[in-house]
């Protein structure tokens, strides 16, 4: 008769069927190292990132907290309680979690890229720049701090270096379509249009349901001068998500442009209508 297995055995078998994709087995492993020990910290922390991957973030933050209350100092529990707190609409909370998990190991990358991300969201760009830096200096394959960097520079204005970070971004996937539709807008605004309109037209072989890839295709080829396409490209976008006011200006500029006025001052006051309805932006505050 074989031996039971040991909490490290069972830890190490759920960690297994966990990257395998097999969440029961490995919630069966995890579960009955909690039977025998409720305060293991390991267990703890792997069953709350199962419930947040399910979308249970609510679970998951109380489950990361048990763990901290007995006493688990890993980053790592730190930077998931903090994570799940966003996902919650608790962003003061949760950047006081990526802080304990940057005071608990310094060169944990992940957590000051999350924390990046909070301040970006606060308006802090200063200092949420220096912290996608900081996790970019310690992990430079993570391409979605090179993504939400790049995202943060083009809100800034700065062109020139967000390009230079969506460039890393497809250096390390080349199939980012985010970051394909992200570079082409700014070089729609830069009149390259040429340029936007082959990125374009790459995020739409990637992803062919990205709106936002369609608008700006259509963007361009109206910089091009190539009308007839760009308002099938609008119509595709519409198609795809037939809200959005910039869709339906941009058509109505292009039916304008072909000589169509009846059929732009259409599009024009829907596109009026819909701004109209949109939520007003939030105040910043001081």
């Amino acid at each position: 008769m074989s031996e039971p297995a040991t909490t490290a055995q069972l830890l190490e078998q759920g960690l297994f069927h966990h990257r395998q994709g097999d969440i029961a087995q490995a919630m069966e492993r995890y579960t009955e190292v909690l039977r025998n020990d409720p305060q293991n910290a390991d267990a703890l922390y792997y069953v709350a990132a199962v419930a947040c991957q399910d979308g249970q973030f609510k679970e998951g933050a109380t489950l990361a907290r048990r763990a901290i209350s007995f006493g688990a100092t890993q980053a790592r529990v730190h930077n998931l309680l903090g994570k799940a707190l966003d996902r919650l609409g608790e962003p003061l909370e949760a950047i006081k979690c990526f802080d304990a998990a940057i005071a608990t190991d310094p060169k944990f990358a992940e957590a000051h890229g999350n924390r990046a991300n909070i301040l970006v969201d606060a308006c802090l760009h200063d200092e949420a720049l220096k912290s996608f830096d900081r996790a970019l200096a310690l992990d430079p394959a993570s391409g979605s701090d090179w993504l939400n960097r790049g995202a943060l520079l083009q809100d800034l204005g700065r062109s020139d270096e967000a390009i230079a970070s969506y460039d890393k971004a497809l250096a390390l996937d080349p199939d980012f379509a985010v970051a394909h539709v992200n570079r082409a807008t700014i070089l729609n605004g830069l009149d390259r249009w040429q340029e936007a309109f082959a990125g374009y037209d790459r995020a739409i072989a990637l992803t062919p349901h990205l709106e936002e890839a369609h608008l700006g295709r259509a963007l361009a080829l109206k910089g091009l001068g190539r009308l007839d396409e760009a308002l099938a490209a609008t119509d595709r976008a519409i198609d795809l998500k037939a809200d959005l006011p910039l869709a339906h200006k941009t058509r109505a500029d292009v039916l304008q442009a072909l000589g169509r006025a009846e059929e732009a001052r259409v599009s024009a006051e829907r596109a009026a209508a819909l701004e109209a309805q949109a939520p007003p932006a939030p105040s910043q505050g001081a």
